[in-house]
């Protein structure tokens, strides 16, 4: 992740541009935090189904919470967030459960390729439990498949499909120990065990760099890849901790 999209993650939304106004209160129950006066809270950035495709999956459905970032900074962030989350999909076999590492323990993806052909990619902070956010990608998947039938499968671009009840249970998903409850997850979750775990490097293919993939993808915009190799440049944009 370019550093400012990391300060950002770290710190919130007065890190790089202390002018900047505060956000306003979000939609979704997620606790909004600042800089290194308050404890960091667990964090639920972004849940998107996708029609699994190994060289390219397509976006199904989104759901995200990035209110607690400042407007200014939601674009890029939300760009680089379906990035790596298409590209964590498509490098997930079917039927496999695979945690993707952030670099300096910035955060997780968490990607479920159901054998269906939907896979399910949540994007949380390192503090959030795996297992709350595995039981997310199923449940997600199970109320998709039950709802969407007919409406997916010849999809050949992204779609924007809406589905309330898997809104609702991305907002109840923000606090993980409500959603324990909810879903009465077991600690010792047998499919959990089997995740794959691995870096961004552990993804890419041989002879393939994170700068080419952003360079070709079509959900990065000009902006985003520029702040990215701005920041990669100078390495000086934020203070890092």
């Amino acid at each position: 992740l370019p550093i400012w999209l990391k300060q950002l993650w770290l710190e919130g939304p007065g890190s790089c541009s202390k002018s900047l106004p505060p956000p306003t209160g979000p939609k979704c129950r997620a606790t909004v935090f600042s800089g290194s006066t308050e404890k960091r809270t667990m964090k639920l950035l972004s849940l998107i189904l996708f029609k699994w495709k190994e060289d390219n999956s397509i976006e199904l459905l989104n759901c995200e919470e990035l209110s607690h970032f400042s407007f200014f900074h939601r674009g890029p962030l939300r760009e680089h967030i379906k990035f790596h989350s298409r590209l964590i999909a498509s490098r997930t076999p079917l039927g496999q459960r695979m945690s993707v590492d952030f670099d300096q323990n910035l955060g997780k993806c968490h990607a479920w390729a159901n054998p269906n052909g939907i896979c399910a990619t949540v994007l949380v902070d390192g503090e959030y439990p795996m297992r709350v956010a595995f039981a997310l990608a199923a449940e997600a998947i199970r109320m998709f498949s039950e709802s969407m039938q007919g409406k997916w499968e010849d999809a050949s671009a992204d779609m924007a499909l809406q589905n309330p009840d898997i809104q609702a249970l991305f907002v109840k998903f923000q606090n993980p120990a409500e959603a324990d409850k909810l879903t009465k997850i077991e600690k010792d979750l047998e499919e959990v065990k089997g995740t794959v775990m691995q870096s961004m490097d552990d993804l890419l293919k041989r002879g393939e760099s994170l700068d080419q993939l952003m360079q070709k993808s079509k959900d990065l915009s000009s902006t985003s890849v520029q702040f990215y190799r701005t920041a990669k440049k100078n390495n000086q944009c934020c203070k890092m901790y």
